[in-house]
């Protein structure tokens, strides 16, 4: 083929890629949700998209309504046990907003790249871009991190995460190069407020006093990580696929969640044992693989993907470590979530997130896009392409994920 040729052939098939990929989003006429949060009876879902739109969807009605068009990427989220949610404008006014239109208070604040509220509204935790974490807002702003622009949203690529659950609050972001299982700095006196580059990692705050009750080290690079809704477990992951928990009644004990393939890394072993010895793989159960037509995942057995989010999903019971394996040299890419049990380092199930639409589990800085409803037993992703978002189901008893809607 001549150059000539070869040239029309390329800008031929470039043309037909970028006629899809914007004719997916134009199904929308929405950018892709960069921050979204479903209520606690899984009935809404509000999410903020990168063009600045802020959408409330009915889950019931299968209806989405344009709230605005100035909204901050990465503020949308849902007071839990109600129908209010949070949104900041682009003017840096953030919204305490009803479904139904009301405001019930708005004030001005720093441009948050995260934040949540308590049920009863008395706390109100937000994050910068360089992961300082405030509590407060207007002369009651108080500083629980301060002093960082490293670790920070543009050196790491994610919103640093928040969560609460039970006495407690969650702040992960960040883990040790490496990975070391090693212990990290302890929580220290710091006078006021602590530095923002000794706890990039994942901590357990008391939501009362703001002072940290643990550091939860151990994960790599950059780390999801959330707390159970009745604030006893803590839960890990980050792109190097290592997974931890804890009890949050003795944070001191660090457990592994077992690698997909090659189950729990057993700590404090002497060296030189034979390789087998330092895994346990007792209680792994089958990856799916896609040698057989009717299942979906590898060629190869799965490895333990990166950690995008994760989201309980059965109350404070069962939740998903949610990923994306992209395997080297194969023309396949997966998504799917493992199913484990609270405190239990085993995973349950492997459940398929499905690639139509593919979800928002492509990139780091879209954290905030995975949500769940876990008393409604409900999850919830943005899209990879469009800023459409997908609605699973999950069922206890046959521990089943199927979609419930697929909102455009």
């Amino acid at each position: 083929m001549n150059k000539q040729k070869f040239a029309a052939l390329i800008l031929v098939v470039g043309t037909v890629l970028a006629l899809a990929y914007y004719g997916v989003r134009a199904l929308t006429g929405l950018e892709p949700a960069t921050s979204l949060s479903m209520s606690s009876d899984g009935r809404y879902v509000i999410s903020a998209h990168e063009d600045g739109a802020l959408v409330l969807w009915d889950i019931e009605d299968q209806q989405k309504e344009q709230l605005a068009d100035n909204a901050n990427l990465y503020s949308a989220y849902f007071i839990p046990e109600g129908d209010v949610f949070l949104w900041q404008d682009q003017d840096d006014v953030v919204y305490v907003q009803r479904v139904n239109g009301d405001v019930v208070e708005e004030f001005e604040h720093f441009p948050t790249y995260g934040h949540v509220m308590s049920v009863d509204r008395q706390h109100y935790l937000s994050s910068n871009k360089t992961w300082n974490i405030y509590h407060g807002h207007g002369d009651a702003l108080r500083p629980v991190l301060l002093d960082s622009h490293s670790p920070s949203f543009t050196g790491t690529g994610q919103v640093l995460n928040l969560s609460m659950g039970g006495d407690f609050f969650v702040s992960g972001g960040s883990g040790s190069p490496g990975g070391e299982l090693t212990d990290s700095p302890p929580v220290r006196e710091e006078g006021e407020f602590r530095f923002s580059s000794s706890y990039g990692g994942v901590t357990l705050w008391d939501i009362d006093t703001l002072e940290p009750v643990a550091k939860l080290p151990g994960n790599s690079s950059k780390t999801y990580a959330t707390i159970s809704p009745d604030g006893d477990w803590v839960v890990s992951g980050d792109e190097n696929g290592i997974g931890l928990f804890w009890d949050t009644n003795s944070p001191e004990n660090r457990m592994r969640l077992a690698d997909y393939d090659h189950g729990v890394f057993l700590q404090d072993l002497p060296e030189g044992l034979p390789e087998n010895q330092y895994r346990d793989k007792s209680e792994l159960i089958p990856v799916p693989e896609s040698t057989k037509p009717d299942k979906w995942g590898s060629i190869r057995s799965l490895a333990t993907p990166t950690t995008i989010a994760l989201a309980f999903i059965n109350g404070s019971e069962e939740f998903l470590r949610i990923g994306h394996a992209q395997y080297e040299g194969e023309d396949m890419s997966r998504t799917y979530a493992a199913l484990f049990e609270a405190g239990n380092p085993w995973p349950q199930a492997y459940l398929d997130l499905g690639t139509d639409p593919f979800p928002s589990v492509n990139n780091y800085s879209r954290n905030l896009s995975i949500d769940s409803a876990p008393d409604a037993n409900l999850l919830v992703t943005g899209h990879a392409f469009d800023g459409g978002i997908t609605v699973y189901r999950y069922d206890p008893e046959e521990r089943t994920l199927a979609k419930e809607w697929v909102g455009r």
